[in-house]
């Protein structure tokens, strides 16, 4: 006989952060699945005991070797919508403002690419980065 199944979903959060420098935002080539090979903006999984914002500044560092003098969330959304992730998952969108450090390649990114929305539309970039992209240009102009 089979377990019944939860009445409480797995819920997994992530973040993801918008750096940009003029018209181009930088995105990283995803190493791991899902969509393993396409653009995005940097991000991943916030850890236990972490906080939305301090798993944002580490990931940031992680896969760019960048920081980032201040974060401000843009929006919190569900990806489970896009059937990826096989569970709920609630991905907080941050901007990251004023970066420094040497830019570098780290753990599940593949490559660091500044890319404008025009760019993007000749390469695989993930729907919600382009999106935020879009939206961005549009609220910073």
């Amino acid at each position: 006989m089979s377990q019944p199944a939860s009445l409480h979903p797995v819920i997994a959060h992530g973040v993801s952060l918008i750096c940009r420098r003029e018209n181009r935002f930088l995105l990283v080539r995803r190493g791991k699945e899902p969509l393993k090979g396409s653009l995005a903006f940097p991000g991943g999984s916030v850890e236990r005991g972490e906080q939305a914002e301090q798993a944002a500044r580490r990931e940031l560092l992680e896969e760019t070797g960048l920081h980032c003098a201040s974060l401000r969330l843009v929006e919190t959304i569900d990806l489970s919508k896009e059937g990826l992730y096989g569970k709920v998952y609630n991905l907080s969108i941050f901007r990251a403002f004023d970066l420094s450090g040497k830019e570098q390649a780290g753990d599940d990114a593949v490559s660091l690419h500044w890319l404008s929305v025009e760019d993007m539309l000749h390469h695989t970039v993930t729907a919600s980065t382009l999106a935020f992209a879009r939206r961005i240009l549009q609220e910073e102009t």
